[in-house]
């Protein structure tokens, strides 16, 4: 009997003191709200790591702790303070993502952190398990691309392009996709002239090529991918040895440039009369 009510007691006990916990953890929020009201950044993190270690389960204090030390976090600097406050932020983010998995923004703060932390493996391991529970989301697949993009591995890169490609429902939506994978190609050429030579040049070339040609055989009239198309040509140009080769590619590249000028023409014939006066007049109100 005696057992049975100190039990009861304790009980009660613990009851009261982790409600007087979480009392004095949302009292820490609150000053930690105060505090990054006032920009005082590292003083809002302690209020709010304060309320973490009073209320474990306090999600509101992940929450706000995450986008405190976010703030804290400067881009493009590469120290392990640094690194350190990043991390801070981004395990309290996805603390808090574990109880709202459906909050865009939070989702979206997570991994720009990654990212400019240099963090792609979680980033990535992330968003493969979004891509696992919705395979058809093309918006997952494009930034998965776009992180394997940021971290330097292009090749993976152009395979998660292709994915958005065969994921796509509609003619657009491939052109968009092809788009993608030949402003890779481009960009890569473009940005380094110096490093990417022979043989990888042409290579590169080619699959921006090949990308851009099958997006013009369902728009042929498309202006952006004819106009990469002679980029494209003109840096594959550079990659080749004997000169008749480079002089052939270049003619290549003139055939498209000549193509470009012919559609922007066509775009300007195509434009509504301005009447005089340079303004369009407004329809007329239904009704009247």
């Amino acid at each position: 009997m005696i057992r049975a009510v100190l039990t009861s007691l304790a009980i009660v006990a613990a009851v009261v003191l982790g409600g007087c916990d979480e009392l004095s953890a949302r009292s820490s929020v609150q000053s930690g709200n105060a505090a990054y009201g006032e920009q005082d950044y590292a003083k809002a993190a302690k209020h709010y790591e304060n309320a973490v270690k009073l209320a474990p389960d306090l999600d509101v204090a992940y929450h706000n702790l995450g986008i405190t030390y976010s703030r804290m976090f400067a881009s493009g600097i590469v120290t392990d303070a640094n690194k350190a406050i990043a991390e801070k932020a981004t395990t309290n983010l996805a603390k808090w993502l574990d109880k709202h998995p459906k909050d865009t923004k939070i989702r979206k703060l997570l991994t720009g952190l990654w990212i400019d932390s240099g963090d792609y493996p979680k980033a990535l391991a992330y968003w493969t398990k979004e891509h696992e529970a919705d395979p058809g989301a093309r918006d997952v697949i494009q930034l998965i691309a776009g992180i394997h993009l940021k971290s330097g591995d292009w090749r993976t890169a152009l395979v998660w392009y292709q994915k958005d490609v065969d994921a796509a429902p509609d003619a657009p939506g491939k052109i968009s996709a092809y788009q993608s994978i030949a402003n890779l190609a481009f960009g890569k050429l473009f940005n380094s002239r110096e490093k990417v030579v022979g043989a990888e040049r042409t290579e590169i070339a080619e699959i921006g090529l090949e990308a851009a040609g099958k997006a013009l055989e369902l728009d042929p009239n498309n202006i952006a991918l004819t106009s990469i198309s002679a980029g494209l040509w003109n840096n594959r140009a550079t990659a080749q040895g004997p000169f008749w080769a480079a002089t052939i590619d270049r003619s290549e590249a003139q055939v498209f440039e000549q193509r470009v000028r012919v559609l922007k023409e066509e775009a300007k014939k195509n434009l509504p009369a301005t009447p005089p006066g340079g303004r369009v007049p407004a329809e007329k109100p239904s009704g009247s």
